[in-house]
């Protein structure tokens, strides 16, 4: 017979607290998000000028500290129209659903000081720069109130 694995509550716990960290965070969107509306929240929609809480805001949804963000100073109209420029192959992976900017952004990048932070002690290192960005898009869910057919859904990139 072979070896069994046995993982108690405690290990069970901190192997699902890794595995959190490692998966996009398009994946842990919140029940009741959209994946645009959590694009929106995630990239578009800073709540206020300094990261620890704009990141805040995000962290409480998704109940961990998130390692990166990317905060886009447009506005979300504006991002869905580059969903209208040519689509190009995604850097992330091998859809063919994105699309980058035809203008450069002011950006603020949070990075996560501490890569063994606990939610809620997430604290974060600020970066202002000025770059282009590639998005992800697809059509509309049916639950979003948006005008729009096709609307961001994943932060690919910037440069």
């Amino acid at each position: 017979m072979g070896p069994r694995l046995l993982i108690s509550g405690a290990g069970l716990l901190l192997l699902v607290v890794g595995l959190m960290g490692m998966l996009p965070s398009s994946e842990l969107r919140p029940p009741g998000f959209t994946p645009t509306m959590w694009f929106d929240t995630q990239h578009v929609n800073m709540s206020h000028p300094q990261c620890n809480p704009s990141m805040q805001v995000i962290n409480s949804l998704t109940r961990f500290c998130k390692n990166k963000n990317t905060f886009l100073h447009t506005t979300y109209v504006n991002v869905v129209n580059v969903c209208g420029s040519p689509n190009i192959q995604c850097s992330s992976s091998t859809q063919n659903n994105c699309h980058d900017s035809p203008h450069q952004v002011d950006i603020t990048v949070c990075d996560l000081i501490g890569p063994r932070a606990v939610y809620p002690n997430c604290n974060y290192h600020q970066t202002q720069a000025t770059k282009y960005y590639t998005v992800a898009c697809n059509p509309k869910s049916p639950q979003d109130t948006v005008p729009f057919p096709m609307v961001p859904v994943h932060l690919d990139k910037t440069f």
